[in-house]
C-alpha cells in the first residue's frame, strides 16, 4: 500500500551490512553475540527470531560450529569470502521482495549503490527481472517531469572504500552526468557523498588509527562530505539534493536555491529513515522526515 501516495521512491547507497554474526548451535539451542550481548534460543522453533534481530541491526548471521567460528576468527580469506556471499544472498532477497511489493505497484523505485558496497552486488541491482532501477551513474527521466541525475561513489576516505576517487576526479564524472540535465530546476540530484560542510556530513574526526578524536571528554566532529558534490550543486543549483554517507548526520540543509537531505538511519537500533518531499510547480513544498 502506497500510505504516502509517493510517485518516485529514491534509495541513495548503503544497501550492504558490515558483519556477520556467527550463531553457534550447541545442544539442540543456538547462540550469539550481538552488539556486546550474549543471545540465546532453545531450539529451531526460535531461531528465525534470533536471526531476524541480527538482520535488524544491518549484520548477517550464519549456523556453524564452535570450531568453525574460531577457524574463521583466523583465516580473513575465508571470511571476506562468507561476506561476499552473505551480502550477495541478502541483495537478491531484498530485490525480489521489493520486486514482488512493486507488483501491483506504479511506484518506481530508483536505487544507487554506496561508496562501501562491493562491486559483486552489481550484477545483482541491474537484472531486468528486478523492479527497482539501478540508477548508478545515469541521468534518468523520472514521474513529475523530473530527471534524475544518480551515483553512488564518494570522495576518499579513510578506509579505502570500493567506489572511492579523488575531489578532482569525482567533480570531473558528476559535471559529465549533470551535462545531460536539460533544467536543473527540474533535476534532483541523488549523490551518495554529500555536499562539504552541509551539517548533512558531520562525523567524528579520527586520529591517525581511525579512533574519534576526543578532547575535554567530548568527541570532536567535523566535515566529512565532498568538495566535488558542494561546488556541482553551486554551480548548477539542481532543485533537490539526495544523500546518505554519513549516517549520524540526519537533517536538511539549502545550497542557493537547492534543497539537500540526509535521513541518516540508526542501523545499530534497527531504525530507518527517509524523507517525504513534495514538489509542485518547479518548487521543493513539505519536508518531512520520517522513520520507523
Amino acid at each position: 500500500m502506497n500510505v504516502y501516495q509517493a510517485d518516485v521512491a529514491l534509495l541513495a547507497g548503503d544497501l550492504t551490512g558490515k558483519a556477520i554474526v556467527p550463531i553457534v548451535q550447541s545442544n539442540g539451542g543456538y547462540s550469539a553475540e550481538l552488539l556486546g550481548v550474549r543471545r540465546s534460543v532453545r531450539d529451531d522453533s526460535e531461531l528465525p527470531q534470533l536471526q531476524r534481530d541480527i538482520a535488524d541491526v544491518g549484520f548477517y548471521s550464519f549456523v556453524t560450529t564452535a570450531e568453525e567460528a574460531q577457524r574463521l576468527v583466523g583465516d580473513e580469506a575465508a571470511r571476506d569470502d562468507l561476506l561476499e556471499r552473505l551480502m550477495k544472498e541478502r541483495v537478491e532477497e531484498w530485490m525480489a521482495l521489493a520486486t514482488e511489493r512493486l507488483a501491483d505497484s506504479e511506484v518506481p523505485l530508483y536505487l544507487i549503490p554506496g561508496n562501501d558496497d562491493s562491486f559483486t552486488i552489481d550484477p545483482i541491482l541491474s537484472r531486468e527481472d528486478f523492479a527497482p532501477v539501478n540508477a548508478d551513474g545515469r541521468v534518468l527521466d523520472i514521474p513529475g517531469g523530473l530527471q534524475l541525475l544518480s551515483y553512488g561513489w564518494s570522495n576518499e576516505t579513510p578506509w579505502r572504500t570500493p567506489r572511492e576517487v579523488t575531489e578532482d576526479e569525482l567533480y570531473r564524472r558528476l559535471s559529465e552526468l549533470a551535462d545531460q540535465i536539460r533544467d536543473p530546476r527540474r533535476a534532483v540530484f541523488m549523490i551518495h557523498v554529500p555536499p562539504y560542510d552541509s551539517g548533512l556530513d558531520t562525523a567524528p574526526i579520527l586520529d591517525e588509527n581511525l579512533r574519534p578524536t576526543v578532547s575535554a571528554g567530548d568527541i570532536l566532529r567535523g566535515p566529512v562530505g565532498s568538495t566535488a558534490v558542494r561546488r556541482l550543486i553551486e554551480e548548477r543549483q539542481p532543485l533537490l539534493g539526495v544523500h546518505g554517507h554519513v549516517h549520524e548526520a540526519g537533517g536538511e540543509y539549502r545550497l542557493g536555491a537547492t534543497v539537500c537531505v540526509n535521513p541518516g538511519s540508526e542501523a545499530n537500533n534497527g531504525i530507518l529513515r527517509g524523507y517525504l518531499v513534495d514538489v509542485a510547480d518547479g518548487e521543493v513544498g513539505l519536508v518531512q522526515r520520517i522513520e520507523g
